[in-house]
């Protein structure tokens, strides 16, 4: 037994969505200043790093975080590579599509973002097509993951990608880091924070194989 662990090492120096408040990460009391113990707080974002994104993101009858079933984030996933599109078609889901997927993880070269040092936010990210997101809803996939920030193109100002599958509570996992990971069949285990009323949340996302 294997395990991968799919989730970004955090820090502020992790890229935000344009637009997004800074992380901004503090110490409040120190072992080395005298205090009794060591202790932070943090500001950021619900959509930093690897994080889950609920569908009330995009509609507010949509499920929240804390009202995400348990069995939707863990479970039998898929890892398909797509190493060199700029945009994840229908047809190129198709060419490489087995019967059964239900949560699904896209590995592309966004990967290597997360090696950079320093880290810097991409313009240039791979993400999926309108077309291909309603594929993915004929298809009965209830999760879809991805190596980066948006599951929907950066030029797209629509977000038809997040409109169609959320408005099936059909769930996002974004800001994945799939360094190492082949393609093949997993046990994800995915739990964001239990953020009341959420739309959206850091997770730990782990793959079992």
């Amino acid at each position: 037994m294997a395990f991968y662990d799919i989730s970004v090492l955090l820090n502020e120096n992790i890229p935000v969505w344009p637009g997004d408040p800074p992380v901004k990460i503090e110490r409040t009391l120190s072992l080395e200043q005298g205090d009794i113990a060591n202790a932070s707080r943090i500001a950021t974002s619900l959509h930093w790093g690897t994080h889950i994104d609920a569908p009330y993101h995009f509609y507010p009858d949509a499920w929240t975080v804390d009202q995400i079933p348990l069995e939707v984030l863990i479970g039998p996933a898929t890892v398909l590579e797509f190493p060199d599109q700029q945009q994840i078609t229908a047809r190129d889901l198709e060419r490489q599509w087995r019967k059964g997927i239900r949560r699904l993880l896209l590995k592309t070269h966004n990967s290597a973002f997360w090696q950079e040092k320093p880290l810097r936010f991409h313009t240039d990210f791979t993400a999926l097509t309108a077309e291909a997101a309603d594929f993915l809803l004929e298809k009965g996939v209830v999760l879809v993951g991805i190596d980066y920030l948006s599951i929907d193109l950066y030029e797209t100002d629509e977000y038809p990608v997040h409109k169609r599958l959320y408005r099936q509570n059909v769930v996002g996992i974004e800001g994945l880091n799939l360094n190492g990971v082949p393609p093949g069949q997993y046990r994800l285990l995915c739990l964001p924070l239990r953020i009341e009323g959420g739309d959206g949340a850091p997770a730990r996302c782990v793959l079992e194989d």
